[in-house]
């Protein structure tokens, strides 16, 4: 079933607007991904209608540069950046061509990203699975985003494994004046744009004005049961936390 994020009859003048969509969390086989930074480029060119984009490997960058420093060949915008794994969850680190280090807090996971030249998106804050004993304190305690200096939080991840969790984000963090955002958490090309971030324009620099004036929408699908399926076949939700091993962005690893 789809979801919009801000769910309403009524949608404001503001939200109408928002007429740009990426996804800004998208892995490749450099971390736990199935597939090369090149397939996912030439899958979004053909196949994704998306206007921005941003390879986050689990605490690795080398492919999310690669694009960049591609972004002249394609149609849609690209965002440099990598999925950090910090102590208190996963954290997107968003325009920044550098490694952020890992096990560090939200603060001052949040702090490093800034000092990059990035900005912070706590990602899927409610699934359970990941940094469980920062369930409650998020739950509870949904301002201490703010106080971290997240910039933003995703509120719905089309990969979220435990149901309900991307329902439970949206309302715990509705009352807070944060961004909300929305990605597919791919790991396979067939899942890319299956959730994603609304904006007002088209550009990655529209983008970041429209997350900076809180602007945003997230809507999205889950992604369906077969797809778990294909990824526990290849190994890929067996290895999320196991993305040490150096493995070359541009090689094809489309499993057969």
């Amino acid at each position: 079933m789809r979801s919009v994020i801000p769910w309403a009859k009524g949608q404001s003048p503001i939200m109408s607007r928002l007429n740009g969509r990426a996804d800004l969390h998208i892995h490749t086989n450099v971390s736990d991904g199935v597939n090369s930074v090149q397939e996912v480029l030439d899958y979004v060119e053909h196949y994704a209608p998306l206007d921005v984009i941003a390879i986050t490997d689990h605490d690795r960058i080398e492919a999310s540069l690669w694009a960049y420093e591609h972004r002249h060949q394609y149609s849609f915008d690209i965002v440099p950046g990598l999925e950090v794994t910090s102590h208190d969850g996963h954290v997107l680190a968003l325009w920044v061509t550098q490694i952020i280090p890992a096990g560090m807090s939200l603060e001052e996971t949040a702090s490093a990203i800034h000092a990059a030249g990035g900005i912070a998106i706590l990602a899927h804050p409610l699934e359970p699975t990941i940094a469980p004993h920062t369930f409650l304190r998020y739950l509870r305690q949904p301002y201490v985003l703010l106080n971290a200096g997240i910039d933003a939080v995703e509120v719905w991840n089309a990969g979220a494994i435990t149901p309900g969790c991307n329902w439970l984000a949206k309302r715990t963090f509705a009352d807070v004046a944060i961004p909300k955002m929305g990605n597919s958490d791919a790991h396979m090309i067939a899942s890319i744009g299956s959730g994603m971030t609304r904006f007002a324009g088209r550009s990655a620099d529209d983008l970041r004005a429209a997350i900076a004036q809180g602007q945003t929408a997230a809507e999205g699908n889950s992604w369906p049961i077969t797809t778990y399926w294909k990824l526990l076949k290849t190994g890929v939700l067996n290895r999320r936390s196991e993305s040490s091993e150096m493995k070359s962005p541009f090689v094809p690893q489309t499993p057969t």
